[in-house]
């Protein structure tokens, strides 16, 4: 059962303290300034390596001291353990070292987050796994007492990088192990996939991306290795200080990391946990209608993992002497990130950094702790979330009538695709990957911006979720299928909803081949037509759609001719391609939209082309009205008492705000309210109560 902090007021703080920064004089100054800017907690980073040197030897003093200040202060503690800065033991005497692709060690190393050393040692290891537990343990039994302590987090960051995860005899087994649980016998999984082991024992990790099955399911094994860590320092802490809460928060959560080079499962790792959270890295200086919708789409995608998740690192700025944020956007920012239906709030961090790679970034605030534009902004900010208080902290987002579909399978399937052309050969972990985004996840964000644009702030929704409160569901790029699902988007479409198909779909089996009849599972009976012949387009190139009421739009990544249609359920066509481009089929009480084109990743980022246009069509359909401004973005949360409705202006032109019965202004930015005119980059926020 999950628990969670209950607050007569919103959560909004930061991190301060990470060995070996700040120092111990600048401590005392640093947190009478945060209480004083009305700040509610910090957080600090006890790292293995720091306070177990020596084996058995533990040193708090500088912890003890720090929660000592903050209690003066009254200021709320947060205690992250960082396991995964291990000490040099964990090495020499446990075996914790990793093993990479080729049987080549990975030595343990330091960076910015890790400046002290030690990372990472394999937590496949059961000596070091009980080491962990046992550091954790005695962690939590020192504070879960003291006055400051508010909670734990159990782990910062949760991911498995770079790609190979580990090779050693501990995770080869631990692989093995989580193949023969999930298919019972070798028979089994050979079965499946087409193989010929002669027992789970001669299964080897893959050395390539080339055969996608094997990296499919290594990499899902390294998601739940991952989330098995996180259980493991959850159940130190909780051995600790068993009444205390332990949450923990993702690095970039599912729908922004790398899947397979940057592996983090966020439905496994809230499942470890009391409650869940994120880091939150958007752009600062946005490009381009996706940059500004970046925090909306994690926002999404997070209200999905977990209802009341925190945003547990806020960047206000960039590491390496570069250019601050304009002061409107990052205001903008902020706002938007409590619109999305956060419940709690922490910056990264207090001070600009001094080292590695971090020098001179992320603070909100100069080395030496002086005030920065940034700074004003927060310290803005965190004097109106305390007014607002417990009436924003009991609103929730206000669901959407529209959802997207995610599919981490497919998601992940895409990227190991792509990285055949991203890593040729034999990879190595010994090197840094080179982040790539597949076409898939590129429509996939594409599509919740191109939703955005039209007045709707779409939802996420999984497989096996429910799907009926949702006047329309989008599925992009869903390649694989299996029965449950096929029979979900039977039934959603037959009880009277809206479902819009974008090419590729249900097109692999489970073990990753390709389907022999497409779409499979017979889902022909629900779209009204076949998977003709597939063609791959090159970027930029126009692929003549033409609507039947004579409109054009175009698609990209794929044509697909759709095939055995009735010519009444056409709804375009392709200009030099056999088949139908797009087929409109009712199904039961319902409608589905089926396009060969993927629109989503034939954008061309504006709000005038033919993919804007389409998913016009799209909403219109299922009987919802698009926006007329796309840069006119709202947001509600409502709650017991009262609703708050966050509108920004995100678009260069002024607009007027149109307030609703009842509304007052709490709370606004470049807002003229005798005009109610908004500005470029200005954000105003509304109250009603109930």
């Amino acid at each position: 059962m999950k628990r969670y902090v209950e607050t007569p007021f919103f959560p909004y703080g930061t991190q301060y303290y990470r060995a070996p920064t700040p120092l111990p004089e600048e401590w005392e100054e640093d947190l009478r300034e945060i209480a004083r800017c009305r700040y509610t907690h910090v957080q600090f980073r006890p790292q293995w390596r720091w306070h177990e040197r020596i084996r058995g030897k533990y040193c708090w003093d500088d912890l003890d001291r720090l929660c000592d200040l903050a209690h003066k202060n009254g200021l709320r503690v947060i205690i992250k353990s960082m396991l995964e800065t291990a000490p040099d033991w964990v090495f020499q005497e446990l075996g914790g070292l990793r093993i990479g692709f080729h049987h080549r060690p990975i030595e343990p190393i330091s960076h910015a987050a890790f400046y002290v050393g030690g990372w990472l040692p394999c937590f496949d290891n059961p000596q070091v796994r009980q080491a962990a537990f046992e550091f954790n343990r005695r962690l939590a039994e020192r504070y879960k007492d003291h006055p400051a302590l508010w909670f734990f987090n159990a782990w910062n960051e949760p991911r498995s990088r770079p790609l190979g995860e580990c090779h050693c005899p501990h995770s080869v087994a631990s692989y093995r192990r989580w193949l023969a649980e999930r298919f019972g016998t070798i028979e089994a999984l050979n079965d499946a996939y087409g193989k010929a082991w002669s027992s789970f024992d001669t299964v080897q990790p893959p050395e390539s991306a080339s055969d996608f099955a094997e990296m499919h399911l290594w990499r899902q094994w390294a998601e739940q290795s991952v989330a098995d860590r996180v259980r493991v320092s959850y159940e130190g802490l909780k051995a600790g200080a068993p009444e205390r809460i332990v949450m923990c928060h993702v690095g970039a959560s599912s729908v922004v990391q790398d899947p397979a080079c940057d592996t983090s499962n966020d439905l496994l790792n809230a499942a470890q946990v009391d409650f869940y959270g994120c880091s939150f890295p958007v752009a600062l200086h946005p490009s381009g209608w996706n940059d500004e919708a970046s925090p909306l789409y994690q926002g999404a995608w997070m209200r999905r993992v977990d209802p009341k998740f925190w945003i547990q690192e806020f960047y206000p700025n960039y590491a390496m002497w570069c250019k601050t944020p304009d002061p409107a956007k990052l205001h903008q920012i902020l706002l938007m990130s409590l619109a999305v239906g956060c419940h709690g709030f922490t910056f990264w961090q207090y001070r600009s950094e001094r080292f590695g790679e971090e020098s001179n970034g992320w603070g909100m605030r100069e080395i030496d702790g002086s005030p920065t534009v940034r700074s004003c902004v927060c310290d803005t900010v965190a004097e109106t979330v305390a007014r607002l208080g417990e009436r924003l902290h009991k609103t929730a987002t206000v669901r959407s009538p529209v959802a997207c579909l995610y599919s981490r399978g497919d998601d992940l399937l895409a990227r190991i695709q792509t990285l055949l052309y991203d890593e040729p050969g034999s990879l190595d972990t010994n090197v840094p990957f080179r982040p790539a985004e597949s076409p898939a996840r590129r429509a996939q964000i594409n599509a919740f911006t191109l939703f955005r644009l039209n007045g709707f702030n779409a939802d996420f929704v999984t497989p096996g979720d429910d799907f009926s409160p949702y006047k329309l569901l989008h599925v992009n790029a869903v390649g694989s299928m299996d029965e449950a699902l096929a029979g979900q988007l039977c039934d959603y479409a037959a009880q009277g909803g809206t479902l819009f198909i974008e090419y590729p779909f249900a097109c692999r089996e489970s073990n990753t081949w390709v389907a022999k009849h497409r779409p499979m599972c017979g889902l022909e009976k629900l779209t009204g037509c076949r998977e003709g012949l597939r063609q791959v387009i090159a970027s930029g190139e126009n692929t003549g759609i033409r609507w039947r009421d004579g409109a054009t739009a175009d698609g990209g990544g794929w044509r697909v001719g759709l095939m055995d249609c009735r010519d009444d359920e056409i709804a375009a066509e392709w200009a030099d391609f056999p088949g139908a481009a797009v087929v409109i089929h009712p199904y039961g009480k319902g409608l589905v939209i089926t396009s060969g084109a993927n629109f989503s990743l034939g954008w061309n980022g504006t709000a005038e082309d033919g993919s804007f246009r389409a998913f016009r069509r799209v909403l219109q359909h299922a009987d919802l009205i698009p926006g007329e401004n796309p840069a006119c973005w709202e947001m509600v949360r409502s709650g017991e008492g009262g609703s708050f409705r966050f509108i920004f202006n995100v678009g260069a032109a002024p607009f007027t705000v149109e307030l609703e019965p009842g509304e007052t202004e709490v709370y606004s930015t470049r807002y003229a309210p005798e005009e109610r005119r908004l500005d470029h980059y200005g954000s105003v926020v509304l109250y009603r109560e109930s």
